[in-house]
């Protein structure tokens, strides 16, 4: 189902797929660490366990969303290149295709990433806020 996704994407869909599968395993263990071991068997925690995801997860908001953009660059690049052969409407859309599909992972992969963020950031309120956590 995804496959034709990934492969109109282009060659930035696996840096993207090494994205997402990075973010899949922090949102699992924090999953493990925050949500059942913290809240649901109340053990406690140190804060730095905590927050830990106050310094992986902006990665994920900040890196995906740049690679879909450079792919929509090479995408469209892709596309003017093929418009100086001469006129194909089938590869100029591949060109286009992969400018879209990067950029809609990348914007996919960094959404998740800045809601599980605020999830973690709600769930756990005792925890200091990050510049607060380095001041002391």
């Amino acid at each position: 189902m995804l496959r034709p996704w990934f492969d109109a994407g282009g060659p930035l869909m696996w840096p993207l797929l090494v994205c997402s599968i990075l973010l899949a395993a922090v949102l699992v263990e924090r999953l493990w660490s925050v949500g059942i071991r913290h809240l649901v068997l109340g053990w406690r925690l140190p804060e730095g366990r905590l927050i830990a995801h106050r310094r992986v997860l902006p990665f994920f908001a900040e890196v995906p969303p740049a690679l879909g953009l450079l792919g929509t660059v090479l995408g469209v690049v892709q596309s003017f290149r093929l418009l100086d052969g001469g006129i194909d409407a089938e590869a100029i859309g591949s060109g286009l295709a992969v400018a879209c599909t990067t950029t809609i992972f990348g914007i996919g992969i960094a959404v998740v990433a800045a809601v599980a963020g605020h999830l973690l950031d709600w769930l756990t309120p005792t925890a200091k806020p990050v510049k607060e956590a380095v001041a002391t």
